[in-house]
């Protein structure tokens, strides 16, 4: 058995041919690994700390009740959206180099490796084409430099495997935001028997009601009314089948 060979085991799992190089070649093969090894991701996280991030961000608040909270609500997150923006432009710029190293000229092959829509991976795409890297923030958080940290000290790391563990971090803040539309929808149902209209736009920065009506009508489409099960957040992953 060879040196080489023998460099290529870890915890007596041979791994994927290559992963000992960085040739895009292998990335594919490299990811397959990873994901067995991992049980998907080493990046992992529950409906707790989708719900901690949300608290977070809110200062640690969970009850809103008045039209002044509303508009506090709103603030929080849109805050959050700008953090989860920020992870979103890293995951881009990882899609980005991944997809010019596996020389395609399209998203769908990626997107169905890493887990993702087309649309996600083109948006992401956009963001990072179009952020400031001359603002603080726009590229990379804390959250972000963890998971660039944790991939670099992958024996077999490539932009491909960066881009799977960068998607767990940003469906995570994701969920997060979705929790505090949740809270904001539901507040604006429970107040809109009881104060102005007016109100309620002033407080959410909305100038119609038929945007108000619309953003209503798409949380309760996506997500239901409270104790709908797609409200639970949870990490999900599709069968390996690399």
């Amino acid at each position: 058995m060879t040196e080489a060979h023998n460099a290529a085991i870890i915890d007596g799992m041979p791994l994927p041919l290559g992963s000992t190089r960085i040739e895009p070649a292998h990335w594919i093969d490299d990811l397959a690994w990873h994901r067995q090894v991992y049980k998907q991701s080493k990046f992992r996280w529950d409906g707790t700390e989708a719900l901690l991030v949300a608290t977070e961000f809110t200062g640690g608040r969970q009850d809103f009740r008045t039209v002044a909270d509303l508009r506090e609500l709103e603030v929080y997150r849109l805050t959050l959206s700008e953090y989860t923006t920020t992870c979103q432009r890293a995951l881009g710029l990882a899609l980005q180099e991944a997809r010019n190293g596996l020389g395609t000229s399209d998203w769908e092959g990626i997107a169905a490796l890493l887990d993702l829509s087309a649309v996600d991976c083109s948006t992401s795409s956009y963001f990072a084409r179009w952020g400031d890297p001359r603002i603080a923030g726009q590229f990379s958080n804390p959250q972000v430099r963890r998971i660039r940290k944790m991939c670099a000290g992958f024996f077999f790391a490539s932009p491909l495997l960066l881009a799977w563990e960068l998607s767990q971090l940003w469906k995570l803040y994701r969920a997060a935001e979705e929790l505090l539309e949740d809270t904001l929808v539901d507040l604006v149902v429970e107040l809109q028997p009881h104060v102005h209209t007016s109100d309620l736009l002033h407080a959410l920065h909305t100038t119609t009601e038929v945007g108000l009506s619309n953003r209503i009508n798409s949380q309760r489409h996506e997500r239901g009314p409270a104790g709908d099960p797609r409200r639970a957040p949870r990490q999900q992953f599709t069968p390996l089948s690399i």
